[in-house]
């Protein structure tokens, strides 16, 4: 099989007013034809993504290929991806999402160049017409030199979204590590908290090339009840698999993980605990939390000030599972 320098990852599950945009978008990086390629995984759409993808394909874009599955989530489809990819490098964008163009050359070029296993860049939220709202969203992630991924984590925060990190496949496939596809939600942080740790050539650039865009009726903003309880319990999943990395690490090499690590892990429960709280499902996040030996949250430091004296006491108010149930039976009373 023919190695290419990059391939390109796009889940699509009902995307169709975005799907042509984000092609393009690919498209249009500046790369040569025939060093890439575009793994387009249909995930069981019910509109017309699948027939609009197809149709780009037979306007004669080469590159792009389609795969599908019946609807089984956004990991199982970046999975199929991966089992079928080519590239050198990875690369991971969602289908509502786009790039700006010719951008992604230079990083490919920068990662190749330095050999990289891991290339960390920037990204700007928009709106869904497109327009910037947020310019490189996110801290400074520059490096002058190739370092560790555990050295880049010491110094910058391990931000859980996959389409900032440019990525060796080979650092994937030598652990054949995959998206946990029991997770709804937060199936980024896992696998990119098992890359970093491990990553030995890690360089950050501040160019923000990807295009977040924020959509009011996406799965990740459904107020629907019982999809806003998966959500609560995949991110409590999400914190328990990180924590399941962190001690690997820590029995390998007998040290502790950067404290952006834990953050990571902390920040998730802590969300699934105030959205556990609207929601109604106080008793059963904490019970989740419990079993996995996270709860009370395993510790409070500077990874986990995120709102100082704010986020203080709001710690110790969930550190109080009656107090904390009885504000959600409170708050979900008022609701109605």
């Amino acid at each position: 099989m023919t190695e290419l320098s990059l391939t390109y990852i796009v889940p699509v599950f009902n995307t169709e007013p975005f799907l042509l945009r984000c092609l393009r978008s690919i498209m249009n990086q500046g790369i040569a034809k025939d060093d890439y390629e575009v793994l387009v995984v249909d995930d069981g759409s019910t509109d017309g993504s699948r027939a609009l993808v197809q149709s780009f394909v037979d306007e004669g874009h080469a590159r792009v290929r389609l795969l599908t599955q019946e609807n089984s989530g956004v990991s199982k489809a970046r999975n199929m991806a991966l089992d079928h990819a080519r590239g050198r490098y990875v690369y991971f964008v969602d289908s509502d999402d786009f790039l700006l163009d010719g951008m992604l050359s230079a990083l490919l070029a920068q990662a190749v160049d330095h050999d990289l296993d891991v290339l960390v860049f920037n990204y700007n939220r928009t709106d869904v017409q497109g327009n910037i709202i947020d310019e490189a969203t996110g801290a400074d992630v520059g490096t002058q030199s190739v370092i560790t991924g555990v050295e880049f984590l010491q110094d910058h925060s391990m931000t859980p979204y996959i389409w900032r990190y440019l990525i060796r496949r080979e650092l994937i496939e030598s652990e054949k590590w995959r998206f946990d596809p029991a997770l709804i939600v937060c199936e980024d942080g896992e696998l990119i908290a098992r890359f970093m740790l491990s990553a030995q050539r890690v360089m950050g650039n501040n160019v923000s090339p990807y295009c977040y865009v924020t959509r009011g009726d996406s799965a990740m903003n459904s107020n629907d009840g019982a999809h806003l309880r998966r959500r609560i319990f995949s991110q409590i999943d999400s914190a328990i698999a990180i924590d399941k990395t962190i001690k690997r690490y820590q029995a390998h090499t007998g040290k502790d993980v950067p404290a952006s690590v834990t953050g990571l892990r902390n920040l998730y429960l802590y969300f699934s605990m105030t959205k556990a709280l609207t929601n109604g499902d106080v008793d059963g996040a904490i019970g989740r939390m419990r079993d996995a030996g996270l709860y009370p949250f395993p510790c409070v430091g500077p990874e986990a000030d995120y709102n100082g004296v704010k986020w203080k006491i709001l710690h110790q108010l969930m550190m109080r599972p009656s107090l904390w149930t009885g504000l959600s039976k409170l708050y979900c009373k008022i609701k109605k």
